[in-house]
């Protein structure tokens, strides 16, 4: 782990060398941390050839993790978050790098490349926000408080983005203590923003190649979310995973690590 200090905050960085083609950023999703990406990166360890020189940055945005916490909501907003990471690219000197999103970083990855189109070339959205945020109701408020405050609940509730999931799987077990130990404004804070968000009227300037996978059981964001998502973007193309649900750089990493791969890196 790596403390990078941003101009208002720090932000915790996982940085493995030499395992990609190129620099590649990873971008974790609500209630979650780069333990997430964990899986994916001992499969890109193992098949790492001489020569790699791109780096896997995994980065938690503010609250998650080992990063700090926000200090108002309205630095929870995914456009607020894409500043971040953009800010995070100058830090540490990068010119141009992939993106990898899932959930909430699948949104916060759009506004980023909206905002440095330039700087990002192709981008993986896992199961993303869609293009208007997300709206929850009261109920589910109180869902997030009671997760807040009983690591039990918090578990179940998690369990339930990962289908077909081993609950005993130490990842597992670690996904389940960061997301129980996010700060306390996050809870409610990443819901309201969301509730605001709406990225469509900017949809046609983002230009990158863009890669939507999709599991076809996800019960968190409906697929239909990312059919209206890659038909608002001018260069998307949506992949529906049979037979797997939200989390599928969980569920089946190696199916993820090999999807990532063909569409960031193997092209013609």
């Amino acid at each position: 782990m790596a403390r990078v200090e941003l101009k208002d905050h720090g932000m915790n960085v996982d940085v493995t060398p030499a395992v990609l083609p190129m620099d590649t950023i990873f971008l974790h999703g609500n209630l979650a941390s780069n333990t997430w990406w964990r899986p994916s990166l001992e499969l890109w360890k193992t098949q790492a050839k001489p020569g790699l020189e791109g780096r896997m940055i995994a980065a938690e945005w503010r609250g998650c993790g080992g990063s700090d916490a926000p200090k108002a909501d309205a630095e929870l907003h995914p456009s607020f978050l894409a500043d971040d990471y953009i800010a995070l690219c100058e830090k540490m000197g990068i010119k141009k790098a992939c993106l990898v999103g899932h959930s909430t970083g699948g949104i916060i990855a759009l506004y980023a490349m909206l905002k440095a189109p330039s700087l990002f070339d192709r981008a993986v959205l896992l199961d993303p926000v869609g293009a208007t945020g997300a709206q929850f109701g009261p109920e589910m408020y109180e869902a997030f408080t009671q997760m807040s405050n009983d690591r039990a609940v918090c578990e179940a509730v998690m369990n339930g983005t990962i289908h077909g999931n081993d609950v005993q799987n130490p990842v597992f077990q670690k996904i389940v203590d960061d997301a129980f130990g996010i700060a306390k404004i996050n809870w409610h804070g990443v819901p309201k923003a969301l509730h605001v968000t709406n990225i469509t009227a900017d949809l046609p300037a983002i230009r990158n190649s863009i890669l939507i996978v999709h599991g076809e059981l996800d019960p968190i964001i409906p697929v239909d979310s990312s059919k209206i998502l890659a038909a608002g973007l001018p260069n998307a193309k949506l992949d529906i995973v049979k037979d797997h649900g939200h989390s599928l750089n969980i569920e089946d990493p190696a199916l993820f690590v090999k999807k990532v791969n063909e569409f960031l890196f193997q092209r013609p």
